[in-house]
């Protein structure tokens, strides 16, 4: 089922997004990508940003919006797929898209690029997989933010990264704060 969401704030604030309802596909609930992005502050300004489970691509969206200066999306899913294309239509930055599994787009992203990735992933994924797999192919900047949107908290540990948590409902979000 499709309904409609939007950029909370920033460039294309209330821009309408297409966002997708169904038994494969959860949206980011405003007041989480709210308190997410304000978590962040202004580490969204000026970088690259990775959306790697972009689905809709509300978050890249949104952090287009509030200053980042190029978005890289990965989706694997055929209908999310259509929908992203249809949203990025919004924004004038840069931003490229990835139409297949996670690791395949991981290995086409050049070195020492990404300062900040959403990592979104279905729930069935190894988030601690994920994060291995993204350290595995050197595309981190040396100064690097991740940032966790998951249904359990994460224990995992990273070597000389700060680590904060925060809980919203069912949702959990985790932000990781690194150096290379």
């Amino acid at each position: 089922m499709l309904a409609k969401g939007r950029v909370i704030a920033g460039k294309y604030r209330h821009r309408q997004l297409i966002a997708l309802f169904d038994d494969h596909t959860r949206t980011t609930k405003d007041r989480v990508k709210e308190a997410m992005f304000s978590a962040l502050g202004d580490e969204v300004k000026d970088v690259i940003i990775l959306d790697l489970f972009a689905g809709t691509g509300a978050l890249g969206i949104e952090a287009i919006s509030r200053g980042a200066a190029k978005g890289i999306f990965c989706e694997n899913d055929h209908q999310t797929h259509q929908i992203l294309i249809d949203n990025l239509q919004i924004i004038e930055e840069p931003y490229h898209i990835y139409f297949e599994d996670y690791k395949s787009a991981l290995q086409k992203i050049a070195k020492g690029t990404i300062s900040l990735v959403f990592i979104d992933p279905p729930y069935r994924y190894d988030v601690s997989e994920v994060i291995s797999e993204i350290f595995k192919t050197n595309i981190l900047k040396s100064k690097y933010t991740l940032v966790l949107e998951t249904d359990k908290v994460y224990a995992g540990l990273i070597n000389n990264a700060k680590i904060r948590q925060y809980k919203y409902g069912l949702t959990h979000v985790t932000i990781i704060r690194g150096e290379l």
